[in-house]
């Protein structure tokens, strides 16, 4: 993994998560047996040491399953390559202000390729020095469809030069799950993991 040190991350305004953890992750005995068990399958065959969240949204077990089945869909197992993916779902977390988000998917972006010049950049959005034409209309269109709820006609013609009508689709919902997630994120307070944490800790976020 890419050493980060010295990186003063944090969007303006700071972080938007709740200062209360509203929703408590659920012990092992409350989760039982089968989720434990779930639980641990999950992060061992996942590309994230998320188990804060998982405890936490095990409380409504039949949502976050369907969530979790189409979330894979799109990511790990999505047409797109995982660059695009990272870049997207990161500046939607910069954008949302969610740390839990942030912070989970630095650690993935590190293990897929990103760099820390990426990640510097990400904060920055589409107009930073060093991204590639098809890097700029991805981000754009990340920063459009959360600011503006649609992707403009002219961004929305360059994607169409990238990606074809079926992975239009799937981007979309990417920007729309991830938009989603860092809400409920943000709201319910999940915390980060320690792991994670301590990455975050070395990019000087407080």
């Amino acid at each position: 993994m890419n050493s980060i040190q010295h990186i003063e991350l944090q969007p303006e305004g700071g972080w938007n998560h709740s200062q209360q953890i509203k929703l408590q992750p659920l012990t092992d005995k409350q989760l039982g047996f089968f989720k434990r068990r779930l639980i641990k399958f999950m992060v061992k065959v996942g590309t994230a040491n998320c188990t804060n969240l998982y405890r936490t949204f095990f409380r409504n077990s039949r949502i976050y399953l369907m969530f979790a089945r189409l979330n894979a869909r799109l990511m790990p197992n999505g047409s797109i390559g995982r660059r695009e993916t990272e870049l997207c779902i990161l500046r939607t977390a910069w954008l949302k202000k969610s740390r839990y988000e942030w912070g989970q998917h630095i650690d993935i972006g590190l293990h897929i390729g990103l760099t820390t010049e990426d990640i510097r950049r990400i904060t920055k959005g589409p107009e930073a020095n060093g991204w590639d034409k098809k890097e700029i209309t991805l981000l754009r269109a990340t920063d459009e469809f959360h600011t503006d709820a649609k992707v403009a006609d002219v961004t929305w013609k360059e994607l169409a030069s990238y990606y074809s009508d079926k992975q239009l689709i799937e981007l979309l919902m990417l920007l729309g799950l991830y938009g989603a997630l860092a809400g409920v994120l943000n709201s319910s307070g999940v915390r980060l993991e320690s792991e994670v944490e301590a990455i975050m800790q070395t990019l000087q976020c407080p």
